[in-house]
């Protein structure tokens, strides 16, 4: 099998699951026991939290989720819990757990989309005239799942410091992708190891502690902002990943070659000024997208036309935008990504397959 889709998930490292399998082994007692055993797990626990924070380079607390997603959900409500009115202004290429977690609060809280240029980046200066004393909550992508676009975090982040704005981040696309962000002025930061060459089942979250709280009454772990066992196994894998030296050409020349060979079939790249090298995403020249990818399945060759969770046909805004503005049409989108794992043979044989389906 030929696998293009490392944007929705990773095959995870052997180092990686050296450490799940032997902390399931060793390591099997529950955080919260009181005994010797639960004391090995905390201590495991607090240096991974220290890992994870130096690497990032912050003092923010470290929370352990069970997904991205569910990280983003703490981060919202860590943010809105307790607010009775305003308005959130998201990018237009959010995750759908975004909306998903903002949907709670649709009855006092108004949610606005940054607006975009022409071209589908973000259009800041119109962003800063609509800014009101209202806002309550900014929230962006480090690295769109659909296209690559490494939105304007840093601008962001300087917008939103000086109207003293909360900014959620959410990096799960952007770990050992691009440059690790400065979380300066960023108050709360997400990512999930599975992205990366790890585990399923852990979500991280980086926060400022001042806006850390209990979320419910019966909520007993992680500061109080979620119940459930933690996912030791999957944490320290995630640790393991994280650690592991990342090739910082190798993407880029599979992207380069990717792009330079769906060029001479017509297909058409949503690029944008600033791109990670892991996801291209394409316009198809003949066929529709769904076609594309179902036709390239039943050939062992994996990509998609959209985001997992999204159940592989949820495009956002900002990428329908970008599609219009190439004349295209959002029925054409497919994407590839691409991972460590990745060579040139295997983006070979996709371009191969897609030239004699074109006849």
């Amino acid at each position: 099998m030929i696998y293009l889709d490392n944007a929705a998930t990773t095959q995870p490292s052997k180092r990686a699951l050296d450490v799940y399998t032997q902390a399931q082994q060793a390591l099997f007692f529950n955080s919260e026991s009181l005994h010797i055993g639960g004391e090995q797990v905390r201590d495991a626990l607090r240096n991974a939290r220290e890992y994870i924070q130096q690497y990032f380079q912050t003092q923010q607390t470290c929370l352990f989720g069970t997904s991205g997603s569910h990280a983003n959900q703490i981060a919202i409500d860590l943010y809105l819990k307790d607010v009775t009115s305003g308005e959130v202004w998201v990018s237009p290429y959010e995750h759908p757990s975004i909306a998903a977690a903002l949907d709670a609060y649709d009855t006092h809280i108004t949610v606005r989309t940054i607006p975009m240029l022409e071209n589908g980046e973000l259009d800041l200066d119109a962003f800063q005239t609509a800014l009101t004393i209202d806002t309550v909550l900014i929230i962006a992508q480090h690295v769109n799942s659909e296209t690559g676009y490494i939105l304007p975090i840093p601008a962001l982040t300087q917008i939103a410091e000086a109207r003293h704005i909360p900014l959620h981040v959410d990096g799960v696309q952007a770990v050992h992708k691009v440059k690790p962000l400065d979380l300066n002025g960023v108050t709360s930061y997400s990512f999930s190891g599975h992205k990366f060459h790890g585990t399923k089942g852990t979500g991280i979250l980086l926060i400022d502690y001042a806006y850390i709280h209990p979320l419910r009454e019966h909520y007993f772990h992680e500061e109080g902002v979620r119940n459930g066992t933690i996912d030791v196994p999957s944490i320290l894998a995630t640790v393991q990943a994280l650690s592991e030296d990342v090739d910082d050409t190798h993407l880029t020349q599979l992207h380069q070659h990717a792009s330079q060979r769906a060029q001479t079939l017509g297909y058409r790249a949503l690029s944008y000024d600033t791109q990670a090298p892991h996801i291209l995403g394409l316009l198809t020249s003949k066929f529709e997208g769904q076609y594309v990818m179902q036709s390239l399945s039943n050939r062992n060759i994996c990509i998609s036309t959209g985001t997992a969770c999204g159940h592989g046909i949820l495009l956002s805004e900002g990428v329908t935008q970008k599609i219009n503005a190439l004349q295209g049409e959002v029925h054409q989108y497919i994407r590839l990504s691409f991972s460590a794992l990745t060579t040139l043979e295997d983006i070979d044989a996709c371009f191969d397959a897609l030239r004699r389906m074109d006849g």
